[in-house]
């Protein structure tokens, strides 16, 4: 004898995270400061850039003018300067060896060479250096004080003009903002017009790429939504539609027992089986209105529950015929028994009083044949759908059920229809 064991998904909810409301002030705030202190400091590279460029090509050319004014100097025989470094007005001085002892002894202890910061006098000179040979030298002495007032103007022009990038780039990194964010604020009130009470609206696209994402993860996120507050609706009516049969014999055999049955303990075991089947059923359809959450389990031994769980109207004439095979089967009772009791109704429903239903069971498999209709080609693929309602009548939930609670198990479940007419119903475990 085989025991099926069941397949389950037991992973569990995952619980949505309470977001917190989106604050589009603060964001484009943040915003803005990341822009300005962008171009601040993208400003200030380029500031400084410039600075150091400038004070590189100032020294190359004002060394390279210095040298050519040295050999001039030494060419031509020109005179030295008889004054030290740093008196009178006059930018540059040229002295030789012997004067520059007696004038200047920091300049006379100069190797030969170029010298950009000699303090003389309490300024600053740049020094050029030239050996003449026979152990006499050539210097001359250029008086820094305008490059360093023209370096200071330049350092207050830099400050000046960062200051108005700073408020020219403030007004810009705001407005740029506000529009960068302008797409996203159209969502946040696109999402806070949302009805809960309605169920389909969806968010409609900003235009921005990058936005459209999000619009379509909450779209599909809401369409999530709609499909479970769908299940919660089909579980209200499936209940309503499987309660219904055990309600059914507990009221006829009720009525037995008051018109006075010959044999009482018949109906009353009726009301048993039909309370305890209740129970089951509910237990089944509660499982089903959760996402994932399986109904107890245990033991069923299949060949003996589908005669009992068959327990038709009495005023049914339709004949069944059972073709069982031994099958052990671990899975919910009450799921079991909402989908063979939807199957077997719908069978006895298609087959008419003069048909007749066969029940097969084995290979793993249950069968419910019907030697009805059959089921028009165009609605096969909608038998399983919903509310769907085929020419035989019915509430157009008990095969949905059905099919819902088989995939739960990872079970196959298939309604076709067969050669010389009639409809089989297989349900695979």
């Amino acid at each position: 004898m085989a025991t099926v064991e069941p397949r389950w998904d037991e992973a569990g909810d995952s619980a949505a995270a309470a977001a917190p409301p989106v604050r589009i002030a603060g964001l484009r705030r943040r915003l803005a400061l990341s822009l300005l202190g962008l171009t601040i400091a993208a400003a200030t590279f380029q500031g400084l850039c410039f600075w150091a460029l400038e004070y590189w090509i100032e020294r190359d050319s004002l060394i390279s003018l210095l040298s050519r004014e040295l050999d001039y100097m030494i060419e031509t025989d020109a005179l030295p300067s008889t004054e030290p470094p740093g008196v009178g007005s006059l930018r540059q001085r040229y002295y030789r060896s012997d004067q520059t002892t007696l004038l200047n002894p920091e300049i006379a202890a100069l190797e030969p060479g170029w010298y950009g910061d000699v303090t003389i006098a309490g300024r600053r000179h740049l020094v050029l250096v030239r050996e003449l040979g026979g152990g006499e030298r050539a210097y001359l002495a250029y008086d820094s004080r305008r490059l360093q007032v023209r370096g200071k103007r330049q350092l207050l022009s830099f400050l000046f003009g960062l200051a108005v990038v700073v408020v020219i780039a403030l007004w810009g990194a705001q407005r740029l903002a506000r529009e960068a964010l302008m797409p996203l604020a159209g969502l946040v009130r696109q999402i806070r017009a949302l009805d809960p009470e309605q169920r389909g609206p969806r968010l409609v696209a900003v235009g921005d790429p990058d936005l459209n994402v999000i619009s379509d993860a909450l779209n599909a996120y809401m369409a999530r939504l709609d499909a479970v507050i769908e299940r919660e609706r089909v579980f209200s009516s499936a209940a309503s539609h499987e309660l219904r049969t055990p309600l059914t014999v507990i009221r006829g055999a009720v009525e037995l027992l008051e018109a006075g049955a010959p044999d009482p303990k018949r109906p009353l075991a009726r009301i048993s089986r039909a309370v305890a089947q209740a129970q089951a059923d509910l237990d089944a359809l509660l499982a089903l209105g959760r996402l994932r959450e399986a109904p107890p389990s245990r033991v069923l031994d299949l060949e003996c529950l589908l005669l009992e769980w068959a327990d038709l109207d009495d005023t049914t004439t339709t004949r069944l015929q059972w073709r069982l095979a031994p099958l052990r089967l671990i899975a919910s009772p009450g799921s079991v028994h909402v989908i063979f009791s939807n199957l077997l109704r719908n069978a006895v429903r298609a087959a008419g009083p003069n048909g007749e239903v066969i029940v097969e069971l084995g290979d793993n498999a249950l069968r419910v044949i019907d030697d009805g209709p059959g089921i028009p080609q165009n609605e096969l693929p909608l038998v399983f759908e919903p509310h769907f309602r085929g020419r035989d009548g019915g509430t157009g939930i008990g095969l949905y059920v059905a099919r819902t609670l088989a995939r739960r198990h990872d079970w196959q479940l298939s309604l076709n229809n067969r050669e010389g007419g009639g409809a089989v119903a297989e349900l695979r475990f």
